[in-house]
């Protein structure tokens, strides 16, 4: 901004004795205490945390200090909320592609691929990681850090829990020193309080909400309800007894038909309890 450009500076300068100190110390503080009762709406889809919002109220700096700019930065960042009813592609900056579910929230801050790239999640998204093996791409709960360098893989993360499904390449879990490796057609779990864990995923089940496909070889009832849960946001119930082999392909662009195609293989119904809650009951449980 040139001096020249705000009306009537001149007048403003030349008014002052000779001598003058500003009052810089003061005028940010006052600059400060004016910023702090911004808010911010979080409606937005898309919430650029600008470093340089406080451009136009810097103005007022300038006319008491000449000498210079001051850049009150903040943290900054991109957040990235996912509140229309389909998945949203998202570009980060080093060329990572993301596919975010509805529902769900993507970050990252201001200094993203300076020495390492990191990103928060809350809910699912996939990732094509672009390949860079001097900036490990980074996701973090408090106790677990998921570490890539360049893969494919679906991931969850609901509170402290962390689920990662790979589809192509590798990642790594690391928690407490201890690293779990986790390749393609594998996922790697991580809950608070325990070790993680790491099981073949064959048939990339996790990845259903956005290929529309589940496939079932023989795994048990309990495990594939549990997958369609968190692939959808449901809560299923059904009879702690009824935990028989489920065998075959379903449509996974809709979980209630699945739901119901699964309970009238056993003889049972399903019904819903309340939003996004359902119960198979009237089953025979596999006898």
């Amino acid at each position: 901004m040139n001096t020249s450009d705000i009306k009537g500076f001149d007048q403003h300068v030349s008014s002052y004795k000779e001598g003058f100190t500003p009052d810089s110390t003061g005028a940010l503080a006052r600059l400060h205490a004016q910023m702090e009762k911004s808010t911010i709406k979080t409606d937005s889809v898309v919430r650029p945390i600008n470093r340089f919002r406080w451009l136009s109220a810097a103005a007022v700096v300038l006319l008491l200090v000449t000498a210079g700019y001051f850049l009150l930065a903040g943290e900054g960042g991109t957040e990235y909320n996912n509140t229309s009813d389909a998945p949203m592609a998202v570009a980060l900056p080093d060329g990572t592609k993301v596919l975010l579910q509805e529902g769900s929230t993507l970050s990252y801050p201001v200094d993203y691929n300076d020495t390492e790239r990191h990103v928060d999640l809350s809910g699912q998204a996939f990732f094509e990681v672009h390949k860079d093996k001097d900036r490990p791409f980074l996701v973090n709960t408090s106790e677990t850090e998921l570490r890539v360098t360049g893969t494919a893989f679906n991931l969850r993360i609901n509170g402290e829990e962390m689920e990662v499904e790979v589809s192509e390449g590798s990642v790594e879990l690391h928690r407490q020193g201890h690293i779990t490796p986790v390749k393609a057609r594998q996922c790697g779990i991580a809950v608070p309080g325990k070790k993680c864990t790491r099981m073949e995923a064959t048939n990339l089940n996790r990845h259903a909400w956005r290929t529309g496909t589940l496939t079932f070889d023989s795994m048990p009832l309990s495990l594939a309800l549990k997958t369609i849960s968190n692939n959808f946001g449901l809560e299923i119930k059904v009879p702690t007894t009824c935990d028989f082999p489920l065998t075959g392909n379903f449509d996974g662009k809709n979980p209630i038909a699945v739901l119901e195609t699964i309970a009238a293989m056993d003889g049972g119904n399903l019904k819903q309890l309340a939003v996004d809650r359902y119960q198979l009951s009237d089953m025979v449980c596999g006898k």
